[in-house]
């Protein structure tokens, strides 16, 4: 047993809105991931400050006099990234991570996604197809200069949530791979019970980020994680999905 550390094994990059479309989010591209346009923030990055992910779901408590009481709903904001960047002292270096990171975020309201892959491999290494990546949508808030003592001087920037979050997809192959692991038929008596899917990509475990979908919800329902429950004899097919594969798959199930 061996934990990963954080060092060396964070990367994070930075694609604007105008190059890549909210369905290509779901999974992105090794193209697009790769591509001279997308901003590869990880040697610019500070920890200070160092905060990506989700976080707790907001309630809004703004109830309409048609509520029940004491109602709530889901907020807006349930993911959040403040970054801290390093700045160069040469601004004329245009091949410098530093430069590229401030040039990036020193308009306000730029909007965009953020990439970040963890713990799969370096971060020196290109990204690739079966990577798992978390995406989210932000907009750049302004960027405050932090120069303290004798640390690096910096930069931080908020990024505000615009409602999209995808964590732990998988990042599509310049050649789209199918989705395996799922067996075409099935037969099985309604009282063995529930049974979970397993499909892959690239030999990568897709379960949880998958979609599902039963054509007959009165003979077999299928969760959101990909557990099949058996409800009543009859027969049902039972369609898999990920942006990241060449196409769904099907299971024809029989249940006696």
């Amino acid at each position: 047993m061996a934990k990963i550390t954080s060092n060396e094994y964070v990367k994070i990059a930075w694609v604007l809105d105008a190059n890549m479309t909210p369905s290509q989010a779901q999974a992105p591209t090794e193209a697009i991931l790769n591509a001279g346009t997308t901003v590869q923030l990880t040697p610019a990055i500070a920890w200070q400050d160092f905060a990506l992910g989700a976080t707790d779901s907001d309630d809004v408590e703004d109830r309409g006099i048609a509520d029940p009481g004491n109602a709530v709903s889901r907020g807006f904001a349930n993911f959040e990234g403040t970054l801290s960047f390093f700045r160069d002292a040469n601004q004329a270096d245009t091949n410098s991570d530093y430069k590229k990171a401030f040039d990036t975020f020193r308009t306000p309201r730029t909007y965009g996604y953020m990439i970040m892959r963890v713990a799969d491999k370096k971060w020196s290494d290109a990204w690739a197809a079966g990577d798992r990546v978390s995406v989210f949508r932000f907009v750049a808030d302004i960027i405050t200069d932090d120069a303290t003592g004798d640390d690096s001087v910096k930069f931080t920037v908020s990024f505000l949530p615009q409602g999209l979050l995808y964590p732990y997809t998988v990042v599509r192959g310049d050649t789209p791979q199918a989705i395996t692991g799922i067996a075409a038929t099935k037969t099985q008596t309604v009282a063995a019970g529930p049974y979970v899917l397993t499909p892959l990509i690239n030999g990568d475990d897709i379960r949880a980020v998958a979609t599902y979908s039963s054509t007959d919800t009165t003979k077999a329902r299928v969760t959101s994680n990909g557990v099949v429950v058996p409800v009543a004899a009859g027969t049902a097919t039972i369609t898999v999905n990920h942006p990241a594969a060449t196409a769904a798959v099907t299971q024809a199930l029989t249940l006696t």
